[in-house]
């Protein structure tokens, strides 16, 4: 397996959903077997986002109730993908998601083991490529357990004051201690401020919060309104593969397996932390 990828944000809002199902989706595009699984345990959205219908949960997977393979369900028809593209849900009902809010410390403990086999089970059963982790925002278990598990974390985060200040908390409270290799990726961004002048006052903001490499910059495409980025409407590497979104979605698929590539070029430069992106 190639990597285990866990896309994580301090607030909700970000666009981490619909970035994690693009990039799940675009990757299964150019033919490599991905699990896109969602472990934003209280408040799940992957089921609205692919019009799901199912009544086997993630939930019971690290309830110990069920195989990771039996909560999967296979897309690659249905999105017409040249590799795999498997997806587990949440539960998205009322009752699952207080469930999953009152779990006590010896089964968060019990979850913490089933989400540390994740990768070796998607690799040596599932026969996954990568894996992509939607995860709550904030500081939440499961968050901490797919992050503990993943190798890359993703931070998605907008310029907002309210999201740099918390991002700042996480990075220093949270990431640290992981001890894993994190990228911030930084969402809906003015487009002046990708590029020339502009880009270098954010790359010096973003260094003002931490020393973390930048993995990339998304443009705010105004287009698609905060709805839709939000996952509530569309996949746009499916309906839209001509959208600028789309495009930079590609980008993004090239780079993360570049940084998940041992010894790649991409890997190296960020990791010394230069101010370089990949888009």
């Amino acid at each position: 397996m190639k990597g285990l990828v866990a896309l994580h944000s301090y607030k909700g809002g970000t666009g981490k959903t619909s970035i994690s199902a693009n990039l799940a989706v675009t990757l299964a595009q150019r033919g490599r077997s991905v699990c896109l699984l969602d472990f934003d345990f209280r408040a799940p959205s992957l089921q609205t986002l692919f019009k799901a219908e199912t009544d086997c949960w993630l939930n019971e997977y690290l309830d110990g109730k069920r195989e990771l393979d039996s909560c999967f369900i296979d897309f690659s028809k249905t999105f017409n993908t040249r590799g795999s593209l498997k997806v587990g849900f949440a539960n998205p009902s009322l009752k699952g998601i207080r469930e999953m809010m009152t779990k006590d410390r010896k089964w968060e403990i019990k979850a913490l083991h089933r989400s540390l086999e994740l990768k070796t089970y998607l690799s040596e059963k599932v026969g996954a490529d990568y894996a992509i982790i939607d995860t709550s925002p904030g500081v939440h278990f499961s968050s901490m357990n797919a992050m503990a598990a993943s190798d890359l974390i993703v931070l998605v985060m907008k310029m907002d004051d309210f999201d740099t200040a918390g991002t700042k908390e996480l990075v220093e409270g949270l990431y640290d201690v992981l001890g894993k290799r994190t990228t911030i990726l930084v969402n809906r961004i003015a487009n002046d401020l990708t590029t020339g002048q502009g880009r270098i006052g954010v790359m010096r903001e973003l260094s003002k919060l931490s020393k973390l490499p930048v993995l990339g910059m998304i443009p705010c495409y105004c287009d698609l309104g905060d709805h839709e980025l939000s996952g509530g409407r569309l996949i746009y590497a499916v309906e839209k593969p001509e959208h600028d979104f789309t495009k930079t979605m590609r980008t993004l698929a090239d780079d993360v397996e570049k940084y998940l590539t041992p010894n790649s070029a991409s890997a190296s430069s960020t990791s010394q932390g230069d101010d370089r992106t990949p888009f």
